[in-house]
Formats: structure tokens, sequence, C-alpha cells
């Protein structure tokens, strides 16, 4: 069964738990190879989830996101850092005010959520986008820090791929090992059914993919994704014996019966 939400209703319930089991799989230390049978495993390498690696697999979304969805659709893109930050109270408190600096976020806002102290802040680079930052205390000595970059239309926002990769940069100065998740949205240039709609996208993404490989798949009367292996891309999370490094899926819009293509680098960790 693909990974990510399974249309309007649950999608909300299965992106908790992904995100979930990622907090507890890298609190205890695991990483790519240790999976065992959860698909939310480190990525295959630091190099390959840091933003050294970032710009090309941002270039290889919007070129095959231009390619799969219809002529004029704005191509939302929303990519997340995250990863755990070590240090006390104090320290953290610091770090949040800093980073929120850095990013051009200004003072983040504190809160108590589940008896841990939370900071939020956002902004907007440009008119298309927006930059926020999530910082929880977990315990004494831990943190776990989000920070989500998105544009309603990568086109139009010409820095994005810029200012995405500073943000994970400053997190790893902040002593964050932050790790990205890319999702691209738009409405398909395919509108026949989405099971007929996605195969069309398949045919079109493995014409830049080599040896791309269907590994797991979920249909239901208005959704179809896959998951798959994909041997050139070192990005990947794993899903019990596999590596997944690509998600497809297209959801039928019921309010005007249109096809929203959703593509995800590794997964997809938004609506489809």
């Amino acid at each position: 069964m693909g990974l990510g939400n399974r249309g309007q209703g649950k999608g909300k319930m299965i992106l908790l738990i992904l995100c979930m089991c990622m907090l507890v799989l890298l609190l205890a230390g695991f990483r790519s190879g240790a999976d065992h049978g959860s698909a939310a495993a480190s990525a295959a390498s630091p190099a390959s989830s840091g933003p050294a690696a970032l710009p090309q697999s941002l270039e290889l979304l919007a070129a095959v996101g231009q390619e799969v969805t219809a002529a004029g659709s704005p191509l939302r893109l929303v990519l997340k850092w995250q990863g755990a930050y070590s240090g006390n109270a104090v320290d953290a408190v610091r770090q949040v005010d800093l980073l929120a600096a850095q990013l051009g976020l200004g003072k983040a806002e504190s809160s108590e959520e589940d008896g841990h102290a939370t900071y939020r802040a956002s902004g907007s680079p440009d008119l298309y986008s927006k930059i926020s930052m999530f910082w929880s205390e977990l315990g004494p000595d831990s943190s776990y820090v989000i920070v989500t970059v998105e544009t309603r239309d990568l086109l139009k926002a010409t820095n994005i791929q810029a200012v995405a990769q500073e943000a994970g940069t400053l997190m790893q100065a902040a002593g964050i090992a932050p790790e990205w998740n890319a999702s691209l949205q738009g409405v398909a240039s395919v509108q026949d059914s989405p099971r007929e709609a996605l195969a069309g996208i398949e045919g079109t993404i493995a014409g830049r993919l080599s040896g791309m490989t269907a590994v797991e798949d979920y249909k239901d009367d208005t959704t179809c994704s896959r998951s798959y292996s994909v041997p050139g891309l070192s990005r990947f999370v794993n899903s019990g014996d596999h590596r997944i490094a690509l998600q497809t899926a297209v959801h039928k819009n019921g309010n005007d019966n249109s096809n929203r293509v959703t593509i995800g680098l590794p997964l997809i960790t938004i609506e489809y």
C-alpha cells in the first residue's frame, strides 16, 4: 500500500503517524540500512540528505513537474527540513532566536504544548513564498526542529531554491543535522481517471530516471499513488525491504473534477 495519505479524509492522520515515526527513529539513532520495516528511516547518507544535494534534486523536481502538469498550472513546492538538536534549555532558546533571525523571520513566538516549550516563527522572502520554523523541546537536553520553505508558484519564485538550500545550511550551523523532503503539486496535464493519468506521468518520469521501479501502491475511487526505487537517486527512505526514492500520486478533485498530481522526493509529505 502506498505511503502518504489515502485521499482527503485520511491524509492528515497518516502524515502525523509518518512524522512521529521519523522522530522516534531519529532519537533512537537509526540511520539508513538500520530500519526494520518502518517507512521512515533516514537518508542514504548525510551528504545525500544535506544542503549540498538539494539543488540538483529541486531542479529535477521542477523539470518533471513542468512536463506532467497543464500549461499555466502553478507549481506548488513544499520543502521541509527537519532534525534533532541536542542542548540544554538555555542554549536552545539562544539557538531559536538566532536561527529565526538568520532565516529572516524575526523573533519566534513561544508557547507550551503538551507540557513542552515550543517556538514558532514565519516570514515571506517574496510575494509567492513563505518560510516557517517550528522548534519543540522534547526533554531537558533535546529538541526537534522543522523549517518549511513553501511557494505557491515555483516558476515565479525565482530565488526559492537558494532560499531552501540556505535554510538547511543555517540549521547545520546551529548544530542540527537536517534531512529534507520535497513535494511538488499542480494540475495534471492528463485528465483521465487517476490510474490512467498516473500511468502517463510514470512514463514521462521514467524517461528521465532509468531503472525506476514501482514497489508500493495505493488506490481508491479518487486517488492513485505509487512509490518507487530509483537507483540513480541517493536520497531515499527504507520501507520494509524497499528503498523508496520517489513517490507520485494523482487525486481527482471533487470540486472541479480535475486531476491534481503530486510528486515527492523521496516521499510526499503534503495532502494529495
